[in-house]
């Protein structure tokens, strides 16, 4: 076997904000030729400077609206809630370091191919029933047979899984997989007894417990006597209410109704900050990517010409600085500027410019403009609805009529998956991550056979991808990557517009408040300074 990675147990460990001036290392497995890789700034604050209180009930708001409690979906709604209902298998600290969680020891064999963990003992699902390897082993068939996961492709890399005794699971990969602790850090461990009532219930094993759920309104959990993590959670509640807007998600953070807001509107942050009752804090650099989805397959929208000519029209700089305040930079490619896939020269190559864009559509003989729809959800994220605009009035500039589509977050996260769309706002996640695991876990880079809502294919898209799998070494990845990179920018599928900053604000009485790379918090982890 490898080398053995092992933890006495958990500890505040480095779940930290994510401090945008952190030099950080990243630790790929132990097998791999080179341990240690360069990675960008993270999430982050710095310790609590007193012990942790304990008691009382924290409210949390936001405008997305949640499906129900599985924990494979994704999308802001269900992300806020994901780690005080459940627990995965390990999780990344602020400098991307696997840390135990579920797994307190893992090991790789000597090629790689295999990896052995350890399940923690004592760990109890909501329901009192003792967790066992055969639990995690159905977590990881059940996220290889659930397509709405925005980590299915990864899960697809685990070619086998065992459970040989209570404690012990083994993952069996065809080949070196070097993004498989970016699924473990959201391989969620589910209670295979509960997770066919997910509507109204949680199967997890986390430091809360699902006690009340009102749809459309609110959900409240209390904490979990038998949590595994003893001592934790600090809070006794913990309440997510939906909020109709980010104006009024201000208003209640204003006037005290709750004590933490995800997604503020971004020009209320500069203000909230200055009055010193609140924190403002950016959230995980990276993690979401704003873009607009084009169905390949529908009527002028087939030719890759005038997909280029909607990437041309597109004003990101302006959108940036009116929509975004200027807390993000218009980009045209697949990573965020810290990830070694990024490629400098090529940033540009797709701008906007209405001429270029107006002799796109001459090429392809629609010239005089077509109608087509455009479809966002404004509860989904704040800024859905303002590029939507955009969007609409740029194709306008050159001769597209474009509606506008703005539907509530339900509606609108179903069309996503049923790939019922023409236009899509969109912002997809995992760039901060390993850069293989943008391509398998976001699903605006999926291709068709994958459930693509864009319903784009190519053979030699899905052997690239598979090849930046396939390997360690640096420079092969980064060159199957380059040549991904170019081929989005000439098929224009999807197409990228800028980072999507994800602003937490909360009461400076809320402490210990860390998330993970989906923004996810820690909720175990915060507690009140009454």
């Amino acid at each position: 076997m490898g080398r053995t990675v092992k933890s006495e147990g958990l500890s505040r460990r480095g779940l930290l904000k994510w401090g945008a001036a952190t030099a950080s290392l990243r630790l790929l497995p132990p097998w791999a030729p080179a341990c240690q890789v360069a990675a960008a700034a993270l999430p982050g604050t710095s310790p609590a400077t007193s012990p942790p209180k304990r008691g009382g009930t924290l409210t949390m708001a936001r405008t997305a609206t949640l499906q129900d409690f599985d924990p494979l979906r994704g999308g802001m709604a269900h992300y806020i809630s994901q780690r005080g209902l459940y627990n995965s298998l390990l999780h990344y600290d602020a400098q991307l370091n696997p840390q135990p969680e579920l797994a307190e020891q893992w090991s790789f064999s000597p090629d790689g191919r295999t990896l052995t963990l350890k399940v923690r003992d004592g760990v109890k699902f909501h329901t009192g029933r003792t967790l066992t390897s055969q639990d995690v082993k159905f977590s990881v068939e059940y996220g290889q047979r659930t397509q709405y996961s925005p980590m299915y492709q990864a899960y697809l890399m685990i070619k086998g899984v065992e459970a040989p005794d209570q404690n012990t699971v083994v993952l069996k990969f065809d080949k070196v997989n070097p993004g498989i602790f970016d699924l473990l850090d959201v391989l969620w461990v589910v209670d295979k007894e509960t997770i066919g009532s997910v509507a109204s219930k949680d199967a997890g094993t986390g430091p809360f417990r699902l006690d009340k759920y009102v749809p459309n309104e609110r959900v409240e959990m209390a904490a979990f006597k038998d949590y595994w993590d003893k001592g934790k959670p600090y809070l006794d509640r913990l309440i997510i209410r939906q909020l109709p807007d980010a104006d009024t998600l201000v208003l209640n953070l204003e006037s005290g109704s709750v004590d933490c807001v995800f997604q503020p509107n971004f020009t209320d942050i500069a203000r909230l900050q200055t009055g010193g009752k609140h924190i403002m804090d950016p959230g995980a650099p990276g993690g979401q990517i704003n873009n607009i989805g084009i169905n390949v397959k529908y009527g002028p929208l087939k030719d890759k010409r005038v997909r280029q000519a909607i990437a041309w029209s597109m004003d990101r700089a302006r959108f940036c600085k009116t929509i975004l305040q200027g807390l993000a930079e218009p980009t045209c490619l697949i990573w965020p500027r810290h990830s070694w896939a990024y490629f400098p020269d090529l940033e540009g190559k797709i701008g906007y410019d209405l001429n270029k864009a107006k002799a796109l559509l001459r090429e392809a003989g629609v010239e005089k403009g077509f109608e087509v729809e455009i479809l966002t959800s404004s509860a989904e994220s704040p800024s859905f609805g303002a590029r939507a605009a955009i969007l609409q009035a740029d194709l306008k500039r050159i001769g597209i009529n474009a509606r506008i589509s703005n539907v509530d977050a339900a509606l609108y996260n179903s069309r996503v998956i049923k790939g019922d769309i023409q236009i899509l706002i969109h912002e997809y996640g995992r760039a901060n991550r390993d850069p293989g695991t943008t391509l398998t876990g976001a699903k605006a880079w999926y291709v068709e056979k994958d459930g693509a809502w864009t319903h784009f294919e190519s053979e030699e898209w899905v052997r690239l991808r598979d090849e930046m799998q396939s390997t360690m070494d640096r420079d092969k990845r980064r060159a199957a990557a380059r040549k991904i990179q170019e081929m989005a920018l000439d098929e224009c599928f999807t197409i990228v517009v800028s980072d999507s900053p994800k602003p937490w604000a909360y009461t400076t009485r809320v402490k210990g408040f860390t998330y993970d790379l989906n923004n996810a918090p820690f909720s175990g982890e915060i507690w009140l300074d009454t």
